[in-house]
C-alpha cells in the first residue's frame, strides 16, 4: 500500500518543486498551531526568507476559508490543487499560493517572488494502469453500498465473475481494498481500505470515460426545468419503462443545494432507449447542434442511476453526479467539492 505523506511533508515537496533548484528549504510544525499551519524558512545562499504556511486540503474556496479564519497570518496557501475561485479569494487578500499540481505565485516581502505556470496535462498511464468499464461499474457497487466482494459486486451488477473479482483485485492492487484479516478462509474478505483515494481514482476515470460519450443535445422551451422533468419528462420515461436519472447541476440542487442557476438538465437514459428515434419526441424537445437545455448520455453503467428518487425525480448515484460535476469544471466542481463536503458521495450517502 502507499505511504500516507504527513502534511508537512506535502507543504515541504511542494514549495521544493516550485523553487529555484538549490535553495534550502525547512518547514516546521508551530507547536500552538491549529489549522495545517507551518513555519517555513527558504534559504537562498545568505539570505533567509521566513514566513507562515498553511494547508488548505483540495483547495476550495470553503478550504481557504476555514484555513484562514483559524490562521488569519498564513501568508502562503498551500493545496492538494487551487481552484479558480479559491485563488482569487486569496489574490484579493494578497496572500501567497502553491499547490501540488506545480504552480505558484508567491510575492513575499522578503523578496521572495516564485510564479508558476504549468500546462494541464494528465499523466500517461499504462495499459495496465487504465480503468475500464467492469472497474467503474464495481466502484459504483460500492459507492452504493454493496460489500467489496465478487459475490456481492457480481450479483449487484450482472458482471461476470471474471470481470467482478479483476476489479476489486486491481482496487487491491492500489491500496483501496484489502484483506486486513487471512488471506483465505473466515474474515478473509476484502474490505475499503481508503475510501477516498478510491474516490479520486473513480473521478478521474469516470470523466475519461464521460469525455467519450456521445451527447445528444435537445432543445425545449422550459421556464422551470426541474418542475418539468418532475411532472412531464419523467412520468413519461417511466411509461416507457426506461432507466434514467439526473445528474450534473440539477442533480446536485436535489442532493446538496449550491448552484442558484440550472442552464442544463443532464440525463442519464438506457443505451436501448437513449439510441433510439424517438427520444427527442419522448421528451417533447428537438435535436439540435447549438442553444440545447438538455443534454442526454447513455447510462454509463447499471448503477449509475441508484440514487435517491426525489418526488419522483429519479436522481443519479451521488458519486457519479459528484464525478460530472467535476468533469464539467468551473462553479460546478465547486458544487461538487461542497456535494462531497456536507453530503459524502460514499457507501451509505444515498
Amino acid at each position: 500500500m502507499t505511504t500516507r505523506l504527513t502534511t508537512r511533508q506535502r507543504v515541504q515537496q511542494a514549495l521544493v518543486a516550485v523553487l529555484p533548484s538549490g535553495l534550502h528549504v525547512r518547514v516546521a510544525a508551530l507547536p500552538e498551531s491549529r489549522g495545517g499551519v507551518l513555519e517555513v524558512t527558504v534559504k537562498a545562499g545568505s539570505v533567509l526568507h521566513r514566513f507562515l504556511a498553511g494547508w488548505a486540503g483540495g483547495g476550495w474556496p470553503a478550504d481557504v476559508d476555514r484555513l484562514l479564519a483559524v490562521a488569519p497570518k498564513v501568508e502562503v496557501v498551500v493545496a492538494r490543487r487551487l481552484s479558480e475561485g479559491a485563488r482569487a479569494k486569496l489574490a484579493q487578500r494578497r496572500i501567497g499560493w502553491v499547490d501540488e499540481s506545480g504552480r505558484s505565485n508567491i510575492n513575499l516581502r522578503s523578496g521572495l517572488v516564485v510564479i508558476r505556470e504549468v500546462a494541464r496535462e494528465e499523466p500517461a498511464l499504462s495499459p495496465g494502469d487504465r480503468w475500464n468499464l467492469s472497474m467503474l461499474t464495481a466502484a459504483e457497487a460500492i459507492f452504493a453500498g454493496v460489500p467489496p466482494t465478487v459475490e456481492a459486486v457480481e450479483a449487484a451488477t450482472g458482471l461476470s465473475r471474471g470481470a467482478s473479482a479483476n476489479a476489486l483485485a486491481r482496487f487491491e492492487s492500489r491500496g483501496r481494498l484489502g484483506r486486513p484479516g487471512p488471506k483465505r478462509g473466515q474474515g478473509s474478505a476484502r474490505q475499503i481500505l481508503d475510501l477516498e483515494g478510491l474516490i479520486d481514482d473513480y473521478v478521474i476515470a469516470a470523466g475519461e470515460f464521460r469525455s467519450r460519450q456521445r451527447v445528444r443535445r435537445l432543445h425545449r422551451l422550459m421556464a422551470d426545468p426541474l418542475h418539468v422533468l418532475e411532472v412531464e419528462m419523467g412520468p413519461t420515461l417511466r411509461s416507457l419503462g426506461a432507466k434514467w436519472a439526473l445528474t450534473g447541476a440539477g442533480a446536485s440542487m436535489f442532493l446538496a443545494p449550491y448552484l442558484t442557476e440550472l442552464t442544463v438538465l443532464e440525463l442519464y437514459v438506457d443505451p436501448d432507449h437513449f439510441e433510439g428515434p424517438d427520444l427527442p419526441r419522448y421528451l417533447e424537445s428537438r435535436e439540435v447542434l447549438k442553444g440545447h437545455v438538455i443534454e442526454v448520455r447513455a447510462l454509463p453503467t447499471p448503477m449509475s442511476d441508484r440514487g435517491p428518487d426525489v418526488n419522483g425525480v429519479q436522481v443519479a448515484l451521488p458519486a457519479r453526479v459528484y464525478a460530472d460535476l467535476n468533469a464539467a469544471g468551473g462553479r460546478l466542481a465547486e458544487a461538487a467539492h461542497h456535494l462531497r463536503e456536507v453530503r459524502g458521495v460514499g457507501p451509505g450517502t444515498k
